[in-house]
């Protein structure tokens, strides 16, 4: 993984972030038809990680299809780095 910033990379350090981390994808979408949000990975590129709980996939899911419409394809992945996991939110979308 490139461990910088781009039009369609963003880095969260949690999933506190995720209201900034939709309203990033929408802008993302709106330009490029896709995005990635990484959520456990600061601005500057360094793993913090992010605790991954029973509901935390499902309650991004449920935050991208209240706020963008229509509904992107997205994928959430689970993933470890340096033995810290951190959360991969993809979105692609032609609308």
């Amino acid at each position: 993984m490139e461990k910088k910033e781009s039009e369609i990379v963003e880095f969260k350090k949690s999933t506190t972030q995720l209201k900034e981390a939709v309203i990033s994808l929408c802008a993302m979408l709106n330009k490029s038809k896709k995005g990635v949000v990484y959520f456990g990975i600061k601005d500057d590129g360094s793993i913090c990680g992010q605790k991954v709980g029973k509901k935390t996939t499902s309650d991004i899911s449920r935050e991208v299809s209240l706020n963008l419409k229509p509904m992107p394809d997205i994928s959430i992945n689970v993933e470890s780095i340096d033995d810290k996991e951190i959360i991969k939110l993809g979105v692609s979308g032609s609308d």
